[in-house]
């Protein structure tokens, strides 16, 4: 299948889970940045309506050959073609409830879930701080088999070439952990920008700045730092998902036939309750 790069094929526990944990139900999770639906042009909306639903198709494809329970979208786009005619969430994402964030410059960040495999308990958003961007995260907190489950999605600040971001996105992701301290089933999944871009220059990878999660007790989906961007040449594990009390395993990175310029991941969640 062309869409898998490539699978880890692991069958680990999250952090927090007790060996007094009980299974209660599995769930495939798909995080994605689709970059605005620009057909992994780099740009914003660049699908014309002519066009719109042929390849509003090859999106809903991708989607569908996944089948996730949950899915977790950076930088959405209510829009799918450029002048609007199309939306995302019907033209897309059928069969499935959304909430979704403002849209802020390149970051938007949106939770798609299936009705009949999970119910919506409760929902907020959260801008952060210390920022460049208008960054933030959007949370839903979902009933998974009577679980309470927070999923998270966020874009965190992408102007890495600048002076002084890095520390923005450690403050960020510190705002992460912090605001979901006491919550013992979490999955925090996006577009962290880790790593260091210099315009005309070379990238340079970062996967280090993801160890404030794991000092935390979080688990990662990408764990080896696997690169996720640009999907041409993926150098940059700009990608991740972050698990706290929950299991992972069937981790996969997917190009999606280049609809996007970042790969996506899918896995397998486990989600445990104590006796």
């Amino acid at each position: 299948m062309r869409n898998i790069i490539f699978a880890v094929a692991v069958a680990c526990v999250a952090a927090g889970c007790a060996t007094k944990q009980v299974e209660r139900a599995q769930i495939r999770f798909l995080h994605w940045s689709v970059s605005h639906f620009s057909d992994g042009t780099y740009s914003v909306a660049s699908i014309p309506d002519s066009e719109g639903r042929a390849m509003a198709e090859k999106y809903a494809k991708f989607i569908s050959s996944v089948d996730a329970d949950v899915v977790g979208i950076s930088e959405y786009g209510e829009n799918f073609t450029t002048n609007g005619s199309m939306k995302s969430a019907t033209a897309i994402f059928k069969g499935y409830e959304k909430a979704a964030g403002p849209a802020k410059g390149d970051v938007c960040n949106a939770i798609f879930f299936r009705p009949g495999k999970v119910t919506k308990i409760d929902d907020r958003e959260v801008f952060f701080e210390r920022h460049f961007e208008d960054t933030y995260y959007k949370a839903v907190k979902l009933s998974v088999s009577g679980v309470p489950v927070w999923f998270v999605q966020t874009h965190l600040d992408s102007n890495t070439y600048l002076s002084g971001h890095r520390k923005d996105r450690e403050d960020q992701m510190k705002k992460l952990i912090e605001d979901f301290k006491d919550e013992p089933y979490v999955v925090i999944a996006g577009d962290f920008r880790v790593g260091v871009r210099i315009p005309g220059k070379r990238c340079f990878p970062a996967p280090e700045e993801y160890k404030v999660f794991e000092k935390a007790g979080y688990e990662l989906a990408n764990c080896f730092g696997t690169g996720t961007y640009p999907v041409d040449s993926p150098i940059q594990p700009l990608d991740n998902v972050l698990l706290k009390g929950i299991g992972i395993s069937e981790v996969r990175f997917l190009d999606a036939d280049r609809l996007s310029d970042h790969l996506a991941i899918s896995c397998l969640l486990t989600i445990y309750s104590g006796k």
